[in-house]
């Protein structure tokens, strides 16, 4: 699952020149007499990360800050940058700085409890995702990232209640359908686990861990069979899965093969 990086809605922003017109605040820079303002240089550095180029969004966002340290979106800009490049404490102290200039900045609270997660304290990434969805329960990224920590921390019932929450608002995630069809086989559900996998593989066929983890509950549940399609179906999309061959193994012995 790729770590969200930018808010939509910013990638969405248009260049301004003409901002010293209506007194918004610039940054210095000025080539062929096009001033670029602190919005534009933000949506640039969104874009840097967008095109996974992640030391260029940094320096933008640090350009930024340097400039004017009170812009909170800078700030989350930043964090981003710094989670990207596994920075993960600077990452949490940038997107704190961020909340504690604008508290509704929602994908800040995002990328702050990514940073807790990586972090290897899922706990406290929960107490980042609730506040995002105090200010908008439409986060489908709030949801599946607060069902993975729940997943970390065991709480499956739980877990299960915010992915179900994310695939209301987003049925056509595929990864959401696979850490179902996971976590459903993690407490023995497998009938439903293998309807979830479905779902995921309808969506992308073309991951082959799901196709693993697929025939992995269709072994639980006695279908031997069917199991084995699963895994070489894996093993045909990635041969060096070694749990896969494994499994390719096992089921064979079991059928005599």
């Amino acid at each position: 699952m790729t770590m969200i990086t930018a808010p939509p809605e910013l990638l969405r922003l248009q260049p301004h020149p003409e901002r010293r017109r209506n007194r918004r605040k610039v940054a210095q820079v000025d080539q062929d007499k096009f001033v670029v303002s602190f919005e534009d240089w933000i949506r640039d550095g969104f874009h840097h990360l967008e095109g996974d180029r992640v030391e260029e969004a940094l320096t933008v966002f640090e350009g930024v800050i340097e400039a004017d340290a009170r812009i909170a979106i800078a700030w989350m800009g930043r964090g981003f940058a710094l989670n990207e490049l596994k920075r993960y404490e600077e990452a949490i102290d940038a997107f704190e700085q961020a909340l504690s200039l604008d508290k509704t900045l929602y994908y800040a609270w995002l990328g702050l409890g990514r940073a807790r997660e990586a972090k290897g304290t899922p706990e406290l990434a929960l107490y980042a995702y609730d506040p995002a969805l105090e200010i908008d329960t439409e986060i489908v990224w709030a949801w599946y990232y607060r069902g993975l920590s729940l997943m970390t921390l065991e709480e499956y019932e739980a877990a299960l209640t915010s992915l179900d929450e994310a695939l209301r608002l987003s049925p056509q995630w595929a990864s959401i359908w696979h850490c179902r069809g996971w976590l459903l086989g993690t407490i023995e559900r497998y009938g439903e686990a293998i309807a979830s996998f479905d779902e995921a593989l309808a969506l992308d066929p073309s991951d082959p861990w799901t196709w693993y983890y697929r025939g992995l509950s269709l072994a639980f549940a006695g279908e031997t069979q069917t199991a084995l399609e699963s895994v070489s179906q894996a093993l045909r999309i990635k041969p060096g899965l070694s749990r896969a061959q494994d499994l390719f193994e096992q089921l064979q012995s079991l059928l005599g093969e």
